[in-house]
């Protein structure tokens, strides 16, 4: 409901803003529609697929999500190796198929009776009782949503907009190939999916694997409400942090700190207080397929810890492996570096785990150094497990992906210790809690294990940021060395710490007040219920606190105020000019004289890169990388880029060009240079300090107005459109 008034408000004041409001009403419509398709396609066959593994209610709505990821990543890999294109009715109507037929196997032999699927059996099974978890489901989830609503939805400069940034080029091709190809699977990714694009693809049989899960949901939701990929994507970012990164933390903080409901409640405002994660996958990268497995690593944590209920018997334990199993799977299939983040949090409870297995072996068996021995063991097969890990040859791209340090050891520790992680700006508040959490949790035997698990992260976090060379890579290469996500995987495994933290400090803040007000009449008592929720609201709302201008004097830059403008920077096309509106609105008047059927021949670093994903332009050059020997490229590729201003008297470049069947050039930026690096101006192509060369493309940046062989069929400023006359 706030994501919808949130929307509504945005849609008024951008119409206004743009005399077009129609337009912007029905988009903000849109982008409502694509987050409620969203979370019901994630909710409803995950809630019946949980319910046949007979978790209660509340932990199958927190776990839906990633039951639901796993189901539709599999589907889409299956679809196609039997023939069938993939779309959104297919793969929920198939998610839903086998969700029903497991819970009915399930309950069928619970009960040794067949199972009738009845409309009110279903909804039984969906719904359960909530009990006394009822209230916080609805807490996380309505302080997730407005948390999202007020930093993300409110900030974003349309419901369209996206980062003309580089991992973007990636993921809204690949949603755009997935709706126009019915092929979502993430073992053949490419930009090029449909018959038409295969055949001239510049890079031939370049399609290759891609943990493809966000992309394959973002694909079903656009293609069920008939959106644009960006406005499905900002839809999809939204709910996967308003609700399932929220829902998803419950299942777990409910496992981990079941003995206060007060302390589970200052964990929903705890999940979306790290400046670091999520919000930092928004605005570096963009990391949308790590956000969404960063989102569902709580529910997969929370899943491993079942295994190890106690009192189960091994019917139910092996449900409980099998379910982990597929976390896993959904992990891996969204971004595989979440399941050794994962591994890195359950290790302490895994060697807590063979320590108490050896006090019963101590116990049974009179062995007194059987609970050392056991943990000694649990540590060197985890240690063997990631030294085999760190030497398989399908990890060597991201473990040998350098990079650099950023901090020197001392500012490292710094960034560790003040909540930024090398990337937001101080908080200082929420680094209070997490201290004051992480004290309490070592002093108890039932939390120190997590202590350990944040310690751990913390320790490859600053590697990570402050050093270079091998161990660097041995230890953070699974994450890339990029130390946002290093920083991200400590920040998430400080939220119960956090949760803790603020709970003590909201108590201390609590009793103080009513001693100096009320001038010690409560002395001896706990504060009142108010009074408590009041002090914590006000430090979280600290937390929160936009950037302000503190009398003219100093400006503060508080971590959401400074999250809030760069994702308003980096949504403004007015302030990203590699793809403006005035070169979309110029690529629109072209795309009415280029057949549909034709490729069009562009030069990508000049934001054409980013048109066959933003708005379904057929241009014949999709990536920025991968030429001059890197993925195989065509002859007739290399050709085009290099040779086209010599058409007119090189016969192969013609033959080259009629092997696409082009008719059409476009340069965004023909003749523009004020981007050169030292000249200074505004950045309207990727520059060679990008790893970008504009010489790659010299055979379409040299053609002018007077290039023999080329004809000016549209012009404005320095964009033009011309046919190739040969």
């Amino acid at each position: 409901m706030l994501l919808a008034v949130a929307a509504k408000a945005g849609a008024v004041r951008w119409a206004f803003l743009h005399e077009d409001f129609n337009g912007w009403f029905y988009m903000w419509c849109d982008f409502v529609w694509c987050a409620l398709a969203a979370t019901l396609f994630l909710a409803l066959p995950g809630v019946l697929l949980c319910r046949a593994f007979r978790f209660d209610a509340a932990a199958s709505l927190c776990c839906s999500f990633m039951a639901a990821t796993a189901l539709y990543a599999v589907l889409a890999m299956v679809l196609p190796l039997v023939g069938v294109k993939a779309s959104w009715v297919v793969l929920l109507c198939l998610a839903l198929a086998l969700a029903a037929c497991a819970w009915a196997v399930s309950h069928f032999c619970a009960r040794g009776a067949a199972v009738v699927l009845t409309g009110d059996a279903l909804r039984r099974a969906c719904c359960g009782r909530l009990s006394g978890n009822a209230g916080l489901v609805v807490l996380y989830g309505t302080i997730g949503i407005a948390v999202v609503s007020v930093i993300f939805v409110c900030n974003i400069s349309s419901p369209d907009a996206f980062w003309r940034a580089w991992d973007n080029v990636h993921h809204l091709s690949s949603v755009r190939a997935f709706m126009e190809s019915g092929n979502f699977s993430s073992l053949t990714t490419t930009s090029y999916a449909t018959a038409a694009d295969a055949a001239v693809t510049p890079f031939p049989g370049e399609a290759m694997f891609y943990p493809s899960a966000w992309h394959c949901l973002v694909a079903m939701v656009a293609q069920a409400v008939g959106a644009q990929p960006a406005l499905a994507a900002n839809a999809v970012n939204a709910v996967l942090m308003g609700i399932v990164l929220p829902l998803s933390m419950f299942a777990l903080l409910r496992r981990l700190l079941p003995a206060s409901l007060s302390v589970l409640a200052c964990g929903a405002a705890c999940v979306l207080a790290f400046g670091t994660f999520p919000w930092g996958f928004l605005t570096f990268g963009p990391l949308y397929p790590n956000l969404m497995s960063y989102a569902l690593l709580p529910a997969a944590a929370f899943a491993f810890l079942t295994v190890f209920d106690r009192g189960i018997g091994c019917g139910r334990r092996a449900a409980n492996i099998a379910f982990f199993v597929i976390g896993l799977v959904s992990l891996a299939l969204s971004q595989p570096n979440a399941v050794f983040s994962l591994g890195v949090f359950l290790v302490p409870y895994c060697v807590m785990q063979s320590h108490r297995g050896g006090v019963c072996l101590r116990d049974k068996k009179g062995w007194k150094t059987a609970p050392l021995l056991c943990a000694i063991a649990c540590i060197a097969a985890i240690a063997a497990f990631w030294f085999l890990m760190y030497h398989m040859p399908f990890l060597q791209g991201v473990i040998e992906y350098n990079w650099p340090a950023k901090a020197d050891p001392s500012q490292a520790f710094a960034s560790l210790l003040m909540m930024s992680h090398g990337y937001a700006p101080v908080q200082l508040i929420l680094a209070a809690f997490v201290l004051t959490g992480l004290a309490i949790a070592l002093r108890r035997p039932e939390y120190r294990w997590f202590a350990w698990s944040y310690l751990f992260a913390s320790a490859i976090f600053f590697i990570d940021m402050a050093f270079n060379g091998a161990v660097k890579h041995f230890i953070a290469g699974f994450w890339y060395t990029d130390q946002l996500r290093t920083g991200s995987m400590a920040a998430i495994f400080a939220v119960p710490l956090a949760a803790l933290g603020a709970h003590r400090l909201a108590d201390i803040a609590a009793l103080a007040f009513d001693r100096l007000v009320c001038v010690g009449a409560s002395r001896g008592k706990r504060p009142s219920v108010i009074v408590r929720l009041g002090c914590a609201a006000v430090l979280f709302a600290a937390i929160f606190y936009p950037s302000f201008d503190m009398s003219g004097r100093f400006y503060v830059n508080t971590a959401f105020g400074d999250i809030g403008a760069r994702i308003t920077a980096q949504t403004d096309p007015a302030k990203v000019h590699y793809l403006d509106e005035e070169e979309r609105e110029f690529v629109r008047q072209a795309c009415e004289i280029v057949p549909s059927d034709q490729v069009l021949l562009n030069r990508p670093n000049d934001g054409s890169v980013f048109l066959y994903g933003a708005d379904g332009v057929r241009t014949y050059y999709r990536y920025l990388t991968g030429y001059e020997g890197g993925w195989g490229e065509s002859r007739q590729s290399v050709l085009i880029r290099k040779s086209l201003c010599y058409i007119a008297e090189n016969a192969e470049v013609r033959d080259a060009v009629k092997s696409v069947g082009a008719q059409y050039v476009l340069n965004l930026d023909a003749g523009y240079d004020g981007d050169k690096p030292g000249e200074g101006g505004a950045k309207r192509r990727f520059l060679p300090s990008d790893g970008i060369r504009d010489e790659w493309w010299s055979g379409i940046s040299s053609i002018d107005d007077d290039t023999p062989g080329f004809e000016v069929v549209l012009s404005e400023g320095d964009m033009r459109l011309y046919k190739i006359t040969m």
